[in-house]
């Protein structure tokens, strides 16, 4: 990757999370297509985690900054589980960067999408005491995400493929559909 492309899609990352800042509509978000398409755009190198963690993180930074609820949101188990599902998505990506594909980053969007909910309603039953540490507690996790997977599912999808499409058109590659 060129250093070009590089700030390309580091500033596009950027763009995004302010986006995220200052439009907070619940559970729709580019940050699981950051995650997502910093692993497929950067590849296997270790860009593909420093930059979209680190826009990740100023964006939570940001939000912290001016909102008390954010403020204990940083470093809590809640944090940690978010921030390990954007690891599995940014590893996700690095699968599919061999050969990028439109069809690539759609089921990339909806495998990233199933795992930040799986991921994320797991950890809140395993550390919120409301769940019970049972089967059923689990299942209740997961049954209080349902509400908000389709707005998750719906921003990673498009959120992913405008990022692609942005990214192709700035560096000028043929954006391949399968």
């Amino acid at each position: 990757m060129k250093k070009q492309e590089i700030i390309i899609l580091s500033a596009v990352m950027l763009a995004l999370v302010l986006i995220r800042v200052y439009f907070d509509i619940p559970n729709f978000n580019p940050l699981g297509a950051i995650a997502l398409m910093g692993g497929i755009l950067f590849g296997r190198n270790g860009l593909a985690f420093l930059i979209p963690v680190s826009a990740l993180f100023v964006g939570d930074l940001l939000l912290a900054s001016n909102n008390a609820l954010n403020q204990d949101y940083l470093f809590s188990a809640s944090f940690l589980t978010v921030y390990a599902s954007f690891g599995l998505m940014i590893v996700f990506g690095m699968l599919l960067a061999k050969k990028p594909s439109l069809s690539g980053v759609l089921g990339g969007s909806i495998i990233a999408a199933i795992t930040f909910f799986a991921v994320t309603n797991a950890g809140a039953w395993m550390t919120l005491p409301e769940y019970p540490k049972t089967f059923s507690g689990l299942m209740s996790a997961y049954t209080a995400g349902i509400p908000f997977f389709r707005n998750t599912l719906i921003s990673q999808v498009v959120f992913s493929i405008g990022i692609y499409a942005v990214y192709s058109f700035a560096t000028q590659r043929r954006m391949a559909l399968a």
